[in-house]
């Protein structure tokens, strides 16, 4: 169990103002992530999510490609 818990990832996104792909982030999480797998954060009278951490984080190449095709000021952590 120990080496397990190593194994598991968290990572962490911020998102600036490419307001339709970070939708389909938004989109893709919802549908593919149990609700306690995530933590979504909305700024004060933004339309999307600016903030997006994700637990037990594991492979997923459709997440990683929409996130890359987000344009902003934003940032991940490896």
């Amino acid at each position: 169990m120990l080496l397990m818990n190593s194994m598991l990832k968290e990572k962490e996104f911020s998102f600036g103002y490419d307001v339709h792909n970070i939708r389909l982030v938004e989109e893709h999480v919802v549908s593919n992530y149990p609700a306690k797998q995530f933590r979504m954060s909305k700024g004060c009278g933004d339309d999307v999510m600016n903030y997006l951490k994700i637990y037990n984080f594991k492979r997923d190449v459709e997440l990683n490609e929409l996130i890359d095709a987000c344009d902003g000021a934003g940032w991940f952590e490896e």
